[in-house]
């Protein structure tokens, strides 16, 4: 267990790192005097090296091993680290921003397989993995903020505490044991080029995976107005200038996921309650910008969150399911890069529409746009033809079909 142990707080490290910045937003946009579309610009430039690292490396780990891709992950964290820490303009964020987005597309689907290949049960391997991805963006988020609030400079003060951080995480990362060759024997050959995303075999096999994939776009619309326009809407819609409050509100929605991916028994961790969340979350958050209701918006970020949680775990259960030994890293960046493919047309067009129409009508097209999505990935899901209906925390059959979860 010290090894899983290692591996998920190195995970959680890095994930971190991708949210501190978003209590700062308004700090930079004041101190480089940039609007909503540059903040959004800048959100981005992480999602483009996530995007870009998926497509490149994300069967690296399958090759070379998951040990070496955590610690070069780890060491692109430091250096994104170093640069917000000394940014001086726009263009020192945006290569940061890119830097920060790679070290994340390198570790989510490493960490994950690595994880998965040294817990027994894919229930607890999902458990903790996700536990890890979410708590370390809700960690990220909220300590960002407090810092923010307490301590002086803080776009500089609190990358030079993360940094401190990353130095331990470091250190953890040598008790974590190899755990690609137990299973693949390092097998596949890995180039440095853009591979076409890999899917399952078998039709049913597709199309619940693909229906997973959509589902999790759809929550990343959420994950992506919180992780980029979200502070400065709690400032100038509702009122909210304390850091602190804004990291803690904008990490609600992320340790809300958190709490439904860990407690949330296996039978409700289902497509079509995760939808509805998701439903009910975006309305309650429209409610509350059109109403400037602070409460009103930690309720509706309660939901969301929950949905994102939902669909989160649930995509990664259908993903791990429908995992080779020999292809597990590459399949499970395919489900990433899903995800992170979400968050960019919908934080974009909120980027857009913001100055073009204003806050209530920007974030109106975008609670639609992800509900739309997500009904798609319902409806997509439902048509896929089940044949049995196996544990998917279960261990890795041959013979699995169906990739649900005490689904209905």
């Amino acid at each position: 267990m010290l090894a899983v142990g290692a591996i998920a707080f190195v995970y959680t490290v890095v994930m971190a790192g991708g949210t501190l910045t978003i209590p700062l937003y308004v700090l930079w946009a004041s101190q480089f005097g940039f609007g909503s579309l540059t903040t959004v610009v800048v959100f981005i430039a992480y999602v483009v090296g996530v995007v870009g690292t998926l497509l490149v490396a994300g069967s690296l780990s399958d090759a070379v091993g998951r040990r070496p891709v955590l610690a070069l992950s780890l060491a692109l964290t430091a250096l994104s680290t170093v640069g917000f820490a000394l940014a001086d303009g726009l263009t020192v964020l945006l290569i940061s921003r890119v830097l920060s987005g790679v070290a994340t597309g390198l570790i989510t689907a490493t960490a994950t397989s690595a994880i998965a290949e040294l817990v027994r049960g894919r229930r607890t391997a999902a458990v903790l993995s996700t536990a890890a991805n979410v708590g370390g963006l809700s960690l990220g988020v909220v300590a960002a903020g407090v810092l923010a609030q307490c301590v002086t400079a803080p776009t500089h003060t609190v990358f030079w505490c993360y940094l401190a951080t990353c130095a331990v995480a470091g250190v953890v990362w040598l008790v974590i044991p190899e755990t690609a060759d137990k299973t693949a024997g390092r097998s596949v050959r890995w180039q440095p080029r853009i591979r076409r995303p890999v899917l399952p075999d078998g039709a049913s096999r597709v199309r619940s995976f693909v229906a997973s994939g959509v589902l999790v776009a759809a929550s990343s619309g959420v994950n992506g107005f919180f992780s980029s326009l979200a502070p400065a809407f709690l400032r100038d819609d509702l009122g909210v200038s304390n850091f602190a409050v804004i990291g803690v509100g904008v990490g609600t929605l992320f340790i809300s996921a958190l709490l439904a991916q860990t407690v949330t028994p296996a039978a409700l961790v289902r497509r079509d309650i995760g939808t509805a969340l998701l439903a009910v979350g975006m309305i309650v958050i429209e409610a509350a910008l059109w109403t400037h209701s602070a409460p009103l918006f930690i309720v509706g970020t309660v939901f969301a969150g929950a949905a994102v949680g939902t669909l989160f775990r649930h995509g990664l259960s259908v993903t791990d399911a429908l995992c080779d030994p020999g292809n597990r890293a590459e399949l499970t960046a395919t489900y990433f890069l899903f995800l992170y493919s979400g968050l960019v047309g919908p934080v974009l067009v909120l980027g857009l529409a913001d100055q073009a129409v204003g806050t209530r009508a920007s974030s109106t097209m975008l609670a639609a746009l992800v509900v739309s999505t997500a009904l798609v990935g319902l409806v997509l899901g439902r048509r896929t033809e089940s044949t049995s209906t196996p544990d998917t925390f279960s261990r890795p059959s041959t013979h699995l079909t169906p990739v649900e979860e005490n689904h209905e």
